[in-house]
């Protein structure tokens, strides 16, 4: 019912920052092949986290967030019992990104809630989950906010979508990028 008063537009962009996505997934694929998905950013700054061979970049890209049990039993090695079992990968960020946007009415997967709006992934999780400080540069940058080390956004997001959570209350650094996204129009 939520269709017959939109659908959304081209012109709202959600950014949904997560463990990135699957580029290729015939549901969403690159605005430039038919789909609604913009270039995003890459925003985990530890190498092993990201999973990737490298920290932040251009590749909002989801290579996959498992976890071995030889990883989690390795004394000293960054994943160690950082998880209570190995886990496959969880291509969290794909699945949200596709209740947001994915391409709609075309028989494959599923339908989304904005089929129109165009989403910038914005990668800030990874192996195990990731750092505050990597989620926070995340709103800020898909806010279009300067964020030292990383280019400005070209897609400055309306609206940004945090599916993960936490048992602490949110620190102050939480806060203020909030409060800075919020007064620059961001919700």
């Amino acid at each position: 019912s939520a269709w017959q008063v939109t659908t959304g537009a081209p012109t709202i962009v959600v950014a949904d920052i997560d463990t990135g996505v699957r580029f290729e997934h015939p549901d969403l694929l690159a605005v430039s092949a038919g789909g609604n998905l913009l270039p995003g950013y890459d925003m985990i700054s530890d190498p092993a986290v990201a999973n990737d061979g490298d920290g932040r970049d251009g590749d909002a890209s989801d290579p996959g967030d498992w976890v071995t049990d030889t990883e989690l039993s390795q004394g000293g090695g960054p994943f160690y019992q950082c998880e209570p079992m190995a886990n496959p990968s969880s291509w969290h960020g794909t699945q949200t990104a596709g209740l947001i946007a994915a391409r709609t009415n075309n028989g494959i997967g599923m339908a989304s809630v904005g089929r129109t709006v165009r989403l910038l992934p914005v990668r800030a999780l990874g192996k195990c989950g990731g750092y505050d400080s990597d989620i926070i540069d995340g709103i800020a940058w898909a806010a279009g906010l300067a964020v030292p080390g990383a280019p400005p956004n070209p897609y400055p997001a309306q609206i940004i979508n945090l599916s993960l959570g936490g048992t602490d209350a949110c620190s102050g650094a939480y806060h203020s990028v909030f409060a800075a996204a919020l007064a620059h129009g961001v919700t």
